[in-house]
């Protein structure tokens, strides 16, 4: 079982993957774990299992969603905040976690009769 109590812990988590987080958090939220399971959630529990992991042992529990910037996911190095590394902690234990990519769209509407 991994610790994620402190800072340092969630640092040697992420680092255990070769993963370079900032510091501080880019958010931290409790978040709760359905009762029951819909499809996407059997689909993320399936790839928490594949990890050694297993939301379905904590159901109905209150956990914390602790999210940071990866600092060094191939390709994106330079663009600050796409790539999030999030963990949920139980007790001070990680219990599940995933990586995403931030996809923002800007579009931009000219008007050029306004």
């Amino acid at each position: 079982k991994m610790r994620a109590s402190t800072a340092e812990e969630r640092i040697a988590f992420f680092s255990q993957f070769g993963y370079e987080i900032s510091e501080d958090p880019l958010e931290v939220k409790e978040v709760v774990v359905p009762t029951e399971f819909d499809d996407t959630y059997e689909n993320y529990n399936t790839i928490q299992k594949s990890q050694g992991l297993d939301l379905s042992k904590f159901k109905g529990k209150r956990v914390k969603m602790w999210s940071y910037a990866i600092r060094n996911y191939p390709g994106y190095e330079t663009v600050d905040g796409t790539i999030r590394g999030n963990i949920l902690v139980y007790n001070g234990v990680v219990v599940g976690g995933d990586v995403i990519i931030i996809v923002v769209i800007l579009i931009v509407i000219e008007c050029f009769k306004c």
